[in-house]
């Protein structure tokens, strides 16, 4: 895999494009942070679609107003400790 600066990126974003296209990624560094420069196939909506209707037409149980209170409840408790923790 490739590695440049954001600075080396800027110069050739066209070529490293395409090649992230043909299946070749780059990562590009800046101040010690990573980031992936690579194709992206978004999901058929229709297979997106299909599987959401299959979710909903299958058997499930009852979700009850106890069991979303609780959902909420861990969900806060983790924000709460995300927003705890020092930034980097």
């Amino acid at each position: 895999m490739k590695t440049c600066s954001v600075s080396e990126a800027k110069s050739s974003l066209g070529k490293l494009a395409d090649e992230a296209i043909k299946g070749r990624p780059t990562v590009i560094t800046r101040g010690g942070k990573l980031v992936i420069l690579q194709a992206y196939e978004p999901p058929d909506p229709d297979a997106f679609d299909s599987a959401i209707d299959a979710g909903i037409n299958s058997e499930h149980f009852a979700i009850t107003d106890t069991f979303w209170q609780s959902v909420r409840a861990k969900g806060r408790k983790l924000a709460r400790q995300q927003t705890a923790k020092p930034r980097k």
